[in-house]
């Protein structure tokens, strides 16, 4: 599943930075997020980011799930 960076920043709403990828799932599943966006922020290489848009190019960068 490919996502639009335009459309993951709601998502990230209410989120303090720097934030751990638990931070962001929980943030990103309270604020209505697709479960496929929720189980790949886990993936992730990083522990921690410092704003939306580091997860957004992270979620480019890393390889999608099939």
């Amino acid at each position: 599943m490919d996502f639009d960076p335009d459309d993951m920043h709601p998502y990230f709403e209410g989120v303090d930075y720097p934030a751990s990828k638990e931070d962001l799932r929980s943030a990103a599943k309270a604020n209505g997020a697709p479960d496929a966006l929720v189980e790949r922020i886990g993936t992730l290489g990083r522990a921690e980011f410092s704003s939306s848009e580091e997860v957004v190019e992270e979620l480019h960068a890393s390889p999608q799930s099939s």
